[in-house]
């Protein structure tokens, strides 16, 4: 028994209670996305087959969780100080430039333009930018808080506008996802209450503009300047309004092309109405896309019921706030931007999935629920997230170890 706990210990290294949450979530997983695979249309499935996709996705998978795991036992500060820094660099300078190719160029899948050679690049650039950010802060952390200089704050402009606003490009949640950790990770390295109010202000004028634009712009600038995705969103916003005109009570009931997600998404949550109808018993997986993605949490609470809803939420949370502890415990404030910035991508995302899965202001994202949805390369790079908070995780543990040793060794001293 011992040396099967002593395993296990070695193979999962970090905090236990991240591991707990994720191996939950994806043992929801492997039940829902094959519950959700068998209303794939046919055309959609492949010479695989229903199977084939099942088997890929455990896979996926399968290849996330030893990416996790090569990266804990590696450890991000001895590949950060390797020669392995060089190629993740080149790494992120092709991701860059394929997602700004990926527009233009890449696979055109439901009326947008997201992977490019079978690969989300803007997975990619999120978990690279995040990292780059963590970097950045703990450059210009200090004991009286953040203070970049001239040249860093414009390089921090730099990454933002080459790394964040042409996700936005064909998917606008993703720009708004990694704005609001971009903020939140600023506020956690120390930034000042000026700056911060300056940054909400400067925020809150540019999405006034950016509105104002989109709403008075006809449908035809966006698609000769190649955005054509306004035009998706600007319609959205308004069926959101139109929807809950009190003109007409009863428009929101009326199933149409403009609100045909967010109704059957609805309809799935009524349809669980608390208890669930079993693995494989909702109906609205057949009538809702990217069921076994984007609205996974649908299905789960139409399938499972609120008890395994609850708990979906309670795993990130836990993710979440075993994170902060890892921060805290990390004596650096570089690693503790690292786990606190992987870890706020992972729950905020989750968070949007999930508001949009219950039809929460009645508009439609592209982002999958993080260890859920069935997918490749958001997979990859949940795994890879997962690997560097855990990696900070283990390190904080040798620290404390290694604290509580030397203690040891002066209280014999001083004994003797």
């Amino acid at each position: 028994m011992g040396e099967r706990r002593t395993f296990f210990k070695k193979m999962f290294l970090g905090d236990l209670m991240i591991w707990l949450p994720v191996g939950i979530l994806l043992l929801i997983s492997i039940v829902e996305v094959f519950s959700a695979i068998q209303a794939m249309p046919a055309k959609f499935v492949g010479q695989a087959g229903y199977v084939g996709q099942f088997y890929k996705h455990i896979g996926n998978i399968s290849v996330s969780m030893l990416i996790a795991m090569s990266i804990t036992h590696f450890g991000v500060i001895r590949l950060f100080r390797s020669g392995w820094t060089t190629l993740l660099i080149v790494i992120a300078a092709i991701s860059v430039v394929m997602l700004w190719l990926t527009p233009f160029f890449g696979d055109l899948v439901n009326g947008a333009r997201r992977t490019f050679f079978g690969v989300q690049w803007s997975e990619l650039v999120k978990v690279f930018y995040v990292i780059t950010l963590a970097f950045w802060i703990a450059r210009y952390s200090s004991k009286d808080g953040l203070k970049p200089t001239c040249a860093g704050k414009w390089f921090l402009v730099l990454l933002y506008v080459l790394e964040v606003l042409p996700i936005g490009k064909e998917n606008m949640s993703g720009m708004a996802l990694l704005t609001f950790v971009t903020f939140f990770l600023l506020v956690a390295g120390g930034l000042k209450r000026k700056t911060i109010l300056k940054l909400i202000g400067g925020g809150a004028i540019f999405f006034t503009l950016i509105v104002t634009v989109v709403a008075y712009a006809p449908d035809d600038v966006w698609k000769k300047v190649h955005i054509p995705r306004m035009t998706t969103w600007k319609h959205r916003v308004e069926n959101m309004i139109n929807s809950s005109s009190k003109e007409d009570p009863e428009l929101k009931f009326k199933v149409d092309d403009a609100n045909f997600q967010v109704s059957h998404a609805k309809m799935a949550v009524a349809n669980g109405m608390g208890v669930g109808k079993g693995p494989a018993g909702g109906v609205e997986r057949y009538r809702l896309p990217q069921a076994f993605s984007d609205y996974i949490f649908s299905i789960i609470l139409e399938e499972m019921g609120l008890t395994v809803g609850a708990i979906v939420i309670i795993c990130y949370l836990c993710i979440l706030w075993r994170s902060v502890v890892v921060a805290l415990k990390s004596e650096s404030m570089m690693y503790a931007m690292l786990a606190l910035g992987c870890a706020m991508l992972i729950v905020f995302q989750a968070l949007l999935n999930m508001s949009v899965g219950v039809a929460v202001g009645d508009l439609v994202t592209g982002q999958p629920l993080p260890f859920v949805s069935k997918g490749g390369t958001s997979l990859m790079m949940s795994g890879v997230l997962l690997g560097i908070i855990l990696s900070v995780s283990n390190h904080a543990k040798m620290l404390q170890e290694g604290k509580k040793k030397k203690e040891k060794e002066v209280a014999v001293e001083e004994t003797a």
